[in-house]
């Protein structure tokens, strides 16, 4: 007996606390992290942005191309 428990529930609980660290490292810094949602999160604003960007372009070269579409005869 070691603190008043049995040597067996001190083992289970020792295992038990290794076993939580690990998964809670995992979580952390493993490929489905914290972190890594927290750098896709932050790619997907910067896509997003970029994607707005395009779309603004497209539309006034689109605009151009009508215009110069309709100058030419037919």
């Amino acid at each position: 007996m070691l603190f008043g428990l049995p040597l067996k529930r001190i083992m289970i609980i020792i295992t038990a606390v290794i076993v939580l660290g690990i998964y809670a490292g995992i979580l952390l810094f493993g490929p489905n992290s914290l972190t890594v949602l927290l750098s896709l999160e932050e790619q997907r604003a910067t896509y997003e942005t970029y994607i707005k960007i395009l779309k603004a372009r497209n539309a006034a070269l689109q605009k151009e191309y009508f215009e110069l579409k309709q100058l030419e005869p037919e």
